[in-house]
């Protein structure tokens, strides 16, 4: 044993050796100094201010710029030559040298700057917590208050530079402060904890159209919300959660039905009203305003709150075949159907009626650009610097590529075109002829209108554009033989020559309808329609026109 006590090496701590409760029985003291240095660097400091008994931070050494090493004391546990001869004292030599000296540390000023500015800011004012009520288990909770306060940047400092660790015991250190007590402390929370408690603990009747309704302490308990307003404790019945209870216990019992409002138009002119009477319906924000009333005792008696619900609207509504009856039926129509809708009417012959609504609004023009840059194509072949056996996309020569173009709504030939063309060349061409309002240069797609759109199908029927017949024709031919005939051609019994456009939610269709009455061009742009209803609109437009 004194052998083994003689050559016992220096650098490790002795059997059943420890630190602050930590086992370092025979490690090296570098295993130890690292073992320790670590599990101070873990620890935390408690911040109090004045007489709080909840810490308001708990950040570690070095956070707030404290360095912790055990070396030097580590080092101090020395296995000394007249310990090393005595008897047995490597059994129990670790009691005699054992260190009570702490650990050292090293303070970073600038880090606890930081941290203080972070956490306090330049006023090291601390706010106080209200009390609070809360619904625990279909109970009222009491969220007990805090005082404030105010206090140093200098006190502050000196309490976290001198605060001291341990691996036995918490650390914590107390800033003075000049208490800032809470605005509702826990009397005042207990006070309206108490007037709740009492006004639902037998439920609350609330009277309902003839009869009467027991709303239970659960249900009302669970409706609670409470907050601070004004310094003051406050609480409301939750709408959200009441409401589908209210719905089902009251609102039936008090609602009546509204009636019918009937309104007659001619065009644009209302000719007579019949006012129907009002209804009523459950105020439910009313009723629970009630309850809160009923709880505070500011009422003695709860009941369900009403609301007046106005009539329904019927129109019965009548148009001339007029520009004006024509234009009206549009507007009616595109207010009572979903979606986005913008309408042109141009008769070429006859009555030369014209009629819209909203003609003017710019749409992207899904396929419908289609039309253009035909056009385009058409001046081409007219000047002779195209040929219809010039070859375009994919080994399709032009007059594929307008065929398909026109017939199928084909994208590649479109694109292809529009490319050969170029976009600044059939903006300058559409505007040539008067389509002022379409543009293939916006940075958010080719845009153009009813009107311009009406407005190009027009000349091409009329002649205005384009020298040759034979050129017209091929655009009209390949348009009646449209293979999209799900909108206007649907909505008439007629031949129509027509060019549709689908894109996301938008739904084109620009048509020449060759009617009884003679031909006539109509344009329909929607946005978030159906072809369904782009075909009603159509028929009610043709009933109307052929009067």
């Amino acid at each position: 044993m004194t052998l083994a006590q003689i050559v016992y090496p220096a650098g490790n701590l002795l059997p059943f050796a420890s630190i602050d409760g930590v086992k370092l029985s025979g490690w090296s003291k570098t295993d130890a100094t690292a073992a320790l240095d670590k599990q101070y660097a873990q620890t935390s400091l408690a911040i109090y201010f004045g007489d709080s008994k909840e810490a308001y931070r708990n950040p570690k050494p070095s956070e707030i710029g404290i360095g912790i090493s055990n070396e030097q004391r580590v080092n101090q546990t020395n296995y000394p030559w007249y310990l090393r001869i005595a008897p047995a004292s490597l059994l129990w030599g670790h009691w005699a040298v054992q260190t009570a000296s702490a650990p050292s540390y090293k303070h970073d000023s600038a880090a606890l700057g930081v941290y203080i500015s972070k956490e306090l800011g330049d006023s090291c004012s601390v706010l106080a917590k209200n009390a609070g009520l809360k619904v625990i288990d279909n109970k009222l909770g009491l969220q007990k208050s805090t005082n404030g306060g105010t206090c140093t940047v200098a006190d502050v400092t000196s309490k976290l530079a001198g605060a001291q660790f341990s691996l036995k015991t918490a650390a914590s250190v107390t800033i003075p402060v000049k208490v800032v007590p809470p605005a509702v402390s826990n009397s005042d929370a207990q006070a309206v904890a108490d007037q709740v408690s009492t006004g639902i603990s037998q439920g609350i009747t609330v009277t309902a159209g003839g009869g009467t309704v027991l709303i239970p302490k659960d249900q009302l308990i669970g409706w609670l919300d409470f907050s601070v307003v004004e310094g003051k404790l406050d609480y409301v019945f939750n709408a959200d959660r009441a409401s589908a209870y209210l719905g089902t216990a009251l609102a039936a019992k008090v609602a009546v039905a509204p009636g019918v409002t009937k309104v007659s138009t001619y065009d644009f002119v209302e000719t007579s009203r019949q006012t129907g009477p009002s209804g009523q319906a459950l105020d439910k924000a009313g009723t629970l305003a009630g309850l809160k009333s009923y709880v505070a005792g500011a009422t003695k008696e709860v009941r369900a709150a009403t609301v007046a619900v106005a009539p329904s609207i019927s129109y019965v509504r009548s148009y001339s075949p007029t520009n004006v009856g024509l234009s009206a039926l549009m507007k009616y129509y595109a207010e009572a159907h979903p979606g986005t809708y913008s309408v042109a009417l141009a008769e070429l012959s006859g009555q030369f009626r014209r009629a819209s609504y909203n003609s003017n609004q710019s749409f992207t023009t899904a396929s419908t650009y289609k039309l253009f840059v035909a056009y385009s194509t058409l001046l081409r072949v007219e000047a002779g610097t195209w040929q219809w056996s010039d070859q375009i996309q994919g080994g399709r020569d032009l007059a594929t590529c307008f065929d398909d173009m026109i017939v199928k709504s084909d994208n590649a030939c479109g694109e292809a075109l529009l490319t050969k063309i170029g976009y600044a060349t059939i903006t300058n061409e559409a505007h040539a002829i008067g389509c002022d309002d379409t543009s293939f240069m916006g940075k958010d797609g080719i845009k153009t209108t009813a009107d311009d759109l009406s407005l190009l199908l027009g000349m091409v029927q009329t002649g205005q554009v384009l020298g040759q017949q034979s050129s017209r024709d091929r655009l009209i031919d390949a348009m009646k033989r449209n293979v999209y005939r799900q909108g206007i051609p649907k909505g008439v019994n007629s031949v129509v020559a027509d060019k549709v456009g689908f894109m996301d939610a938008l739904l084109h269709d620009a048509a020449i309808v060759y009617g009884p009455t003679g031909p006539y061009t109509l344009v329909i742009m929607t946005n978030g329609s159906s072809w369904a209803n782009i075909a009603e609109l159509t028929r009610q437009i043709e009933a109307l026109r052929i009067q």
